[in-house]
């Protein structure tokens, strides 16, 4: 057959990919995302996350043999969130900050937020030295381990592309 035969019926086109995408103040704007929508999202942290807090719970010290003897007892609480561990925006804090609960109990949250010199959401802390960061999580103050701020908050973007085309072969048209 010379002709293709026309085609009358709409074809929808739809491709799908599912991607791991660093939370970033651009992908907010660019999707217009809400608080709502923020918080209806999975996210998951990319490095792991090793908080220590260190409590001195007695000390007592004795002389012996002309010496002071001084013994200091330690409680060492230690929370560790691994790499991609879920979890969710609990928290508009404003200054592009949010608190991010990794455990059921939503008391226990971190902050993620922009730093002045990107746009990636990354944990935030009270202070940091030494490359460590003083958190609060829960009703305590924990340090991180060095190298904790460069922990960002990722999620899955799936995109899908919807096309509608309708296609015909024109006949011709002929003289008469």
């Amino acid at each position: 057959m010379k002709y293709i035969i026309p085609l009358l019926a709409v074809v929808i086109m739809v491709s799908g990919c599912s991607n791991n995408y660093v939370l970033k103040q651009s992908t907010i704007n660019e999707y217009q995302l809400s608080f709502e929508d923020i918080n209806g999202i999975q996210f998951y942290n990319s490095h792991d996350i090793v908080l220590t807090n260190y409590e001195e719970v007695k000390s007592d010290k004795s002389t012996s043999k002309g010496n002071l003897n001084v013994n200091f007892d330690k409680q060492v609480d230690q929370v560790i969130i691994k790499a991609n561990t879920k979890g969710r925006i609990i928290k508009d804090l404003g200054e592009n900050k949010y608190a991010v609960s990794f455990e059921p109990d939503n008391t226990k949250q971190l902050v993620f937020g922009r730093r002045a010199k990107d746009d990636v959401f990354h944990l935030q802390a009270i202070e940091w030295k030494n490359g460590r960061g003083k958190v609060q999580y829960g009703d305590k103050v924990y340090f991180t381990h060095a190298g904790a701020d460069e922990c960002s908050l990722r999620f899955n973007l799936n995109r899908r592309f919807k096309e509608n085309r309708k296609t015909h072969v024109a006949k011709g048209n002929k003289v008469k």
